[in-house]
């Protein structure tokens, strides 16, 4: 018994004639009845009682009917979910992030997405890069965003958009005024950072000593909030990605950091092997969202000049 033997089957039970069932399938009638027999026979039973006028369920065909209905019914749904799944119109994407990528285009892109994919679900997973680096590999996550390239042979990171790194100062700092700051100009402050195992603020604490001194830490954390929090506070400052300055923020300024190499550009990887249709539309529409938003920082950075 096979599917097709059940839609053949299907359709002379509906239309009560091998004539006008072999019309319906656009088939001619033999290869119809001989495929209704072969089902007889690898069932052992009678499905029709096949007369002049034509057919007529058995008692056993009557009981087939009601299951083979369900069964292409269900074969039909598989088939369509399938299908959709390979486009990328359903399905899963599991995503892991750091916290500073949720002041940028990403929660606008998740919102976009959702909006006009309602059938493919996503979830939010909170690791630091190295963390992304290991879930990706064993699958538990299907794309991670960091501020640095994968550094394992199994995944490939795309850049998804460059980004400077901005000096987070209380308003009443003596810098504050300033268009652009050097690292070496902050040599007498109190820090504030994110996660210094992240590789941006490894990146900035060796521009530090590069440049001759060694900063001094008050606090680290997680949390941008926490950090910004502190540096409105007039505990120190911070170095920070560029995405998270475009809020104000109350009693903090932003300013350029002139530092040549140290940067927090936005990294997408993804397993290597992988072909995920859904995250590649949501991709792509990362992309046109990313334009947007780098149109609008832009147009903010000319208003303020």
């Amino acid at each position: 018994m096979d599917l097709r033997q059940l839609r053949y089957f299907i359709a002379v039970a509906e239309e009560g004639n091998f004539s006008r069932a072999a019309e319906r399938l656009h088939i001619s009638q033999p290869p119809l009845s001989q495929q209704i027999m072969a089902l007889e026979d690898s069932l052992h039973v009678t499905l029709f009682v096949r007369g002049r006028h034509g057919a007529r369920l058995t008692r056993a065909g009557e009981a087939l009917l009601v299951r083979a209905r369900s069964i292409v019914s269900d074969c039909d749904s598989v088939e369509k979910l399938v299908r959709r799944v390979a486009d990328g119109l359903e399905g899963y994407i599991r995503i892991g992030i750091i916290n500073s990528v949720m002041y940028g285009p990403l929660p606008r892109t998740m919102h976009l997405f959702q909006k006009h994919n309602p059938e493919v679900e996503w979830t939010l997973h909170e690791l630091l890069p190295e963390q992304q680096q290991e879930a990706l590999v064993a699958g538990k996550i299907d794309v991670g965003f960091a501020c640095s390239a994968a550094t394992r042979a199994e995944l490939r990171s795309i850049r998804v958009y460059p980004q400077p790194l901005r000096v987070a100062l209380p308003s009443e700092h003596p810098l504050a005024k300033r268009r652009r700051i050097a690292l070496k100009a902050l040599a007498g402050d109190a820090f504030v950072l994110l996660n210094t195992q992240s590789p941006i603020i490894r990146d900035v604490l060796a521009a530090c000593v590069r440049d001759g001194f060694q900063p001094r830490v008050l606090h680290e954390s997680i949390d941008p909030e926490t950090v910004l929090s502190l540096v409105g506070a007039g505990v120190g400052v911070s170095i920070l990605p560029e995405s998270l300055s475009t809020t104000p923020r109350e009693n903090v300024v932003f300013v350029r950091l002139d530092e040549r190499g140290v940067n927090a550009d936005l990294y997408a990887s993804v397993r290597r092997d992988d072909t995920l249709p859904a995250l590649e539309r949501f991709l792509a529409l990362l992309e046109e969202v990313t334009l947007e938003w780098q149109r609008e920082i832009g147009a903010k950075d000319m208003d303020a000049e």
